[in-house]
Parts: structure tokens; C-alpha cells; sequence
């Protein structure tokens, strides 16, 4: 479990970094299909907790991109989902990772409350430039 934590703490940290220098790089790919194993959930645990605890700022975007990347190694493939807010208190948007269409490192509650984007990877990419 240790490794796990510091791949989860490496892995937020660049992707969290890289979404700034090199967001390209960062979002190839991450609209992908939905094929493979299914998640590990020792993995999305371990990522949870040690994302509650890093000592940088990270958002729902951050952590969803960096749990995809860690499960992809592991043959997963999670797709990323970016919502709109319904309510209007709510923020405005949100991101998410599903496997075989359940939500798994969210509330699945919570996710109802967006609506989910249809969106190309160009414009995903054109998003971050």
C-alpha cells in the first residue's frame, strides 16, 4: 500500500504540474474506450486517502486524470466524465471517472446533480491550451 500511496502522490503532483506546462500531453487519450479489467479498488481507495492528504492544491480534474492514469497501468480503462452543474448553487462544473458505467472515485450522488458533457478530445485539448 505504501507504493500505492506514493504513485498516488507522484501522479496527482505531475498531472497537476503538467495540465499547466503541457496539457496536451496530459489529455491524449483520456476520452478513451471502456475495455479492460475492472478497477481495482484497493488502488482507488489507497488514491483516495492519500489524496486527502497531500500538501498541494488539487481539484476534481486533477484527480480524476491522475487516478485514470494509475489504473491504465494496472489495464483499466476509466473514462473521464465532465459535468455541468443542474443546480443553480452549484459549482459550475465537474469531473469524474467511470468503469463500466458506475462512478468510482466520486459520490455517485453528487455526480447526478451534473449533467455530463458530450465532448470530442479536440476540444478537450483546445480547452486546456
Amino acid at each position: 500500500m505504501l507504493l500505492i500511496a506514493l504513485e498516488s502522490c507522484l501522479t496527482l503532483a505531475w498531472v497537476r504540474l503538467m495540465l499547466r506546462l503541457a496539457p496536451r500531453r496530459v489529455l491524449r487519450g483520456v476520452l478513451g474506450r471502456e475495455d479492460g479489467r475492472p478497477a481495482d479498488e484497493r488502488v482507488i481507495a489507497a488514491f483516495r486517502r492519500t489524496a486527502a492528504r497531500v500538501p498541494f492544491a488539487h481539484n476534481c480534474m486533477h484527480r480524476s486524470l491522475a487516478l485514470q492514469r494509475m489504473l491504465a497501468r494496472r489495464g483499466t480503462a476509466a473514462t473521464l466524465r465532465i459535468g455541468l452543474g443542474a443546480k443553480p448553487n452549484l459549482f459550475p462544473g465537474h469531473a469524474w471517472l467511470e468503469c463500466g458505467g458506475a462512478v468510482i472515485n466520486d459520490d455517485p450522488e453528487l455526480v447526478t446533480r451534473y449533467t455530463p458533457l458530450v465532448i470530442s478530445q479536440s476540444a478537450l485539448e483546445v480547452t486546456y491550451q
